[in-house]
């Protein structure tokens, strides 16, 4: 897909989803259950958490790391553990409420900006843990591990790559 058509189809997804919700009546809302309307955040948490560790098996059995390498490894997976709450903070509606118009927006936007650094730092210390294990590896192994972590980067992509 271009470009182009990529972003009219997320925006016409985006728009029905909309009118779908926008269209069930409130009281059927509670009833949903897994389909997204309602979503319980500790069992993603966790449905993530067991994808993660059977990727990372899955990954270091492919790369059939040496003894001297599992420190290494070992270092690299703690590193690299989504965090165990939210990186993003929210805003208290209550106290947006009782701010005028202009403080909300300079609220919203302060969150916002340390939104932006908390996620800056996690990534670059994700990103230095994964450069220090990779330094770890023979080059036959960091050819595995290229073509292993670029085929999961999004779960939108197929094997090839290229979106499905």
């Amino acid at each position: 897909m271009t470009r182009l058509n990529t972003t009219r189809f997320a925006l016409s997804v985006l728009l029905a989803g909309s009118a779908f919700a926008a269209v069930i009546p409130a009281q059927a809302q509670p009833m949903m259950g897994d389909m997204g309307m309602h979503h319980d955040d500790s069992r993603m948490h966790e449905r993530m958490t067991k994808q993660m560790e059977k990727n990372q098996a899955d990954l270091k059995a492919k790369l059939h790391l040496a003894a001297s390498q599992e420190g290494a490894w070992n270092t690299f997976v703690q590193a690299t553990k989504p965090p165990a709450k939210p990186i993003a903070q929210g805003v208290d509606r209550a106290e947006l409420a009782a701010l005028k118009t202009p403080e909300r927006l300079d609220k919203m936007n302060a969150v916002h900006i340390a939104n932006q650094k908390a996620m800056e730092t996690h990534m670059k210390q994700r990103n230095d843990a994964i450069r220090e294990f990779y330094n770890h590896l023979s080059a036959e192994q960091q050819n595995v591990f290229d073509a292993e972590t670029l085929r999961g980067s999004s779960h939108m992509m197929g094997p090839s790559g290229k979106r499905d």
